[in-house]
């Protein structure tokens, strides 16, 4: 169907070639039922993939291209009527000629283009600091390939934080350098449906061919699959197959190591023993960093989509968690801007923030104090007192600046709380800590800690 042709063209250019080539491409067309294009996966598995990751852009794709405006359905082959099957007989053992012209057809592109949100996870677009330098490094030393003598790792963290992205950075960067190695991204929750329909079926052949047959395997979200015994075992034994063979393994997980709790002692050994590395909240250059990066982005498609530095500044402040939490803010600016027909605004921002955040509360300065004892182990009579001890003066600087910047209360207000009766001690301590922040890592660092404890004590209600 050319139709269908034109539709892969497009989508070659909105996927990586690795999800184009494996999943994509093996589509095929089955019939038009009245009014309703009807387009095959080959198994469970597929159809999963395609269903939670594809379906979107291709039903775009089809909409473009269909000048009568027919609907786009893609069912799993056996799903679909019988009799409809036995009609048009089974279609990857026929004549593939036209996915092989589509394939001809359409130029090379980047995986790394920017702008296209199906192939925005990469290298280029990974932003790098404190809290993830670590796992990009063994991302980058699992491309390069070096040896290492962990066969299995684990990257952890809470969600929003870049784990998938590391992963698919790393899928991609090794499907480009084409030296190989045959790599595979899953979820676990995509190898849990696949094991379930392959063992209800009684036929998991296809998924341990897709699993095990890899130099290296990237799996996402391994919590997925705690407290499914069946589908530990099977996991655990095709994780062996693939370091037994020489293979690499990276997993990504919501815990550390001795924090998943639900898999079996087999599969706990194997997690205790990986290499096991940690990625936190951004910091706030970090933030900034993201909400740039993403802007830019949406901009390449919506020209007036201009985020000034004040805005920038106002969505870094306001919200605290991870960098999706950053991204979900710009995509929500983005449709309050109805898809480029208004450019965004102060005002349009402050709104879609209060959706997402619920009205500002300011911390009060006993909280931002308490936030610092808590971060530097201090006592109220320590923090409070006139000591000029670097253990001491340094964590007390860094309330006071906080307190300046977090709340509206006055200088006087501020001194008083720390037991001062000159407000100049605050000035001093705000412009040291400020002129710190522009050349020190280590005080931005202790700001954001700071800052983090100020919005856990919020959070517990405490004042």
């Amino acid at each position: 169907m050319d139709l269908w042709r034109t539709v892969l063209e497009d989508a070659r250019q909105e996927s990586s070639p690795h999800d184009f080539d494996k999943w994509i491409s093996d589509l095929r067309f089955v019939a038009d039922d009245n009014g309703t294009v009807l387009i095959a996966a080959r198994d469970q598995l597929a159809y999963e993939r395609i269903n939670s990751q594809h379906r979107p852009m291709l039903r775009r794709a089809w909409r473009k291209a269909d000048p009568r405006g027919r609907a786009l359905k893609i069912a799993c082959w056996k799903d679909i009527p019988e009799d409809t099957r036995d009609l048009v007989g089974y279609p990857w053992s026929g004549n593939t000629e036209a996915v092989s012209k589509a394939e001809a057809a359409a130029p090379e592109t980047s995986s790394a283009t920017p702008g296209r949100h199906g192939s925005a996870m990469s290298f280029e677009t990974l932003i790098v600091g404190d809290t993830n330098r670590a796992a990009v490094r063994l991302a980058e030393v699992t491309v390069e390939n070096k040896q290492v003598h962990a066969d299995v790792a684990l990257i952890y963290g809470r969600q929003g934080t870049g784990k998938t992205h590391i992963l698919r950075s790393i899928e991609k960067a090794v499907i480009r350098q084409d030296d190989g190695r045959r790599v595979t991204y899953m979820s676990a929750e995509e190898f849990m449906t696949a094991f379930v329909d392959g063992a209800r079926d009684g036929d998991t052949r296809r998924l341990k061919s897709q699993v095990r047959d890899n130099d290296l395997l990237l799996i996402d979200d391994l919590q997925w699959i705690a407290n499914k015994k069946k589908t530990d075992e099977a996991f655990f034994a095709s994780l062996r197959a693939v370091t037994a063979e020489g293979g690499r393994v990276i997993l990504t997980a919501d815990e550390a190591p001795g924090d998943l709790k639900g898999f079996s002692a087999r599969m706990r050994g194997e997690l205790m023993g990986a290499a096991a590395v940690e990625v936190g909240l951004p910091d706030q250059e970090m933030r900034r960093q993201i909400v740039s990066l993403h802007a830019n982005l949406i901009q390449q498609g919506q020209p007036n989509f201009e985020i000034d530095e004040d805005m920038r500044e106002k969505i870094v402040a306001t919200v605290r968690g991870p960098g999706r939490d950053l991204c979900g803010v710009l995509y929500s600016l983005q449709s309050e801007t109805r898809y480029g027909e208004i450019a965004p605004t102060f005002e349009m921002l402050c709104t879609v923030l209060r959706r997402q955040q619920g009205e500002y509360q300011a911390p009060s300065l006993d909280n931002i104090k308490r936030a610092a004892m808590r971060s530097y182990n201090l006592s109220k009579s320590e923090i409070e007192s006139s000591s000029k001890s670097r253990n001491v003066c340094a964590p007390r600087q860094v309330a006071m600046y906080l307190c300046r910047e977090m709340t509206d209360k006055s200088l006087p207000q501020i001194a008083r709380s720390f037991c001062k009766k000159d407000h100049t001690t605050v000035i001093h301590a705000w412009r040291k800590v400020k002129g710190q922040l522009q050349t020190d890592p280590e005080m931005v660092r202790q700001v954001e800690q700071v800052r983090e404890a100020v919005f856990d004590i919020q959070s517990e209600g405490n004042g």
